[in-house]
């Protein structure tokens, strides 16, 4: 289902993207829309899917989360059956935080949080390199993040 989103909607999804837990009287004084109608512009955005939910941001430090490694996977063969079932494994793992198909010379890429790397060694040979479709991966240890954002470029749209 489309939805065409207008400026107000835009404005509203800008400041719960950055704090969802401002109030409905706090976002319709930034926004120039009443109260009620910012309440019922988020339900309506809901509704349609285009808020998927609301969540806490943690910082990975303070939750001992040091290790951050970004895998290339390339599969042993391809097809619906294979994509399914190499994506369901996936969802299991409860260290990969973000996983993307990509195209190129691998097949997906992962992003994985551990808090040391004798867990992750423990994930990418106990789990990952033992998964019967995994032909190939190459990891990356990240150093440090230098941009990290769940808020969506919404401004794009008013260009």
């Amino acid at each position: 289902m489309s939805i065409s989103l207008d400026s107000s909607d835009i404005k509203i999804l800008s400041l719960i993207q950055n704090d969802a837990t401002m109030t409905n009287q706090d976002i319709a004084d930034q926004t120039g829309v009443s109260a009620t109608s910012v309440w019922r512009r988020i339900k309506n955005l809901e509704e349609v899917g285009v808020i998927k939910g609301t969540v806490a941001l943690l910082d990975q430090n303070k939750t001992k989360l040091n290790v951050c490694v970004i895998i290339h996977v390339k599969l042993s063969r391809h097809g619906e059956d294979t994509r399914v079932e190499f994506e369901s494994f996936i969802d299991s793992r409860p260290e990969v935080v973000e996983c993307y198909a990509i195209l190129g010379n691998h097949d997906y890429s992962l992003t994985v949080m551990v808090p040391d790397v004798e867990m992750f060694e423990k994930f990418l040979a106990g789990h990952l390199l033992s998964h019967p479709l995994i032909s190939e991966s190459t990891s990356y240890f990240t150093l440090r993040r230098v941009k990290y954002s769940t808020a969506l470029p919404l401004n794009l749209h008013q260009t």
